[in-house]
């Protein structure tokens, strides 16, 4: 795998997709009376999962290419859920499930997990 420039269209697509999401955990986590609002950037994630899938298998960036064919099927019933008349309890659950799917290597790597 040729590593793409910093600089480059696919860093700042990556780099704005993993911004998104993780803001958006963050948001359900400290407001979830907010979920409307987070549920429509759900929405923008959702619509540029394909694209992102497609340029990661391109570029050979197989950690968020699988990272985000694991989140795909959760922003949909995430979005459903959140979209529905749920207590903040379902609100955490819904942020622990999108967190879940990305991988220790992306939510912090400059720090390797203890499984490596």
């Amino acid at each position: 795998m040729d590593i793409p420039a910093p600089d480059s269209i696919y860093c700042k697509d990556r780099s704005y997709f993993l911004d998104l999401l993780h803001a958006q955990i963050m948001q359900l986590r400290s407001k979830p009376g907010l979920r409307f609002q987070v549920a429509e950037k759900l929405r923008e994630l959702s619509l540029m999962t394909p694209g992102c899938i497609e340029a990661s298998d391109i570029v050979g960036d197989t950690l968020f290419h699988r990272t985000c064919c694991a989140l795909q099927p959760i922003f949909y019933t995430a979005i459903a859920t959140l979209l529905g008349n749920i207590s903040p309890v379902c609100v955490l659950r819904v942020a622990d499930e999108l967190e879940a799917a990305v991988p220790l290597e992306i939510q912090n790597p400059w720090s390797h997990p203890d499984t490596w």
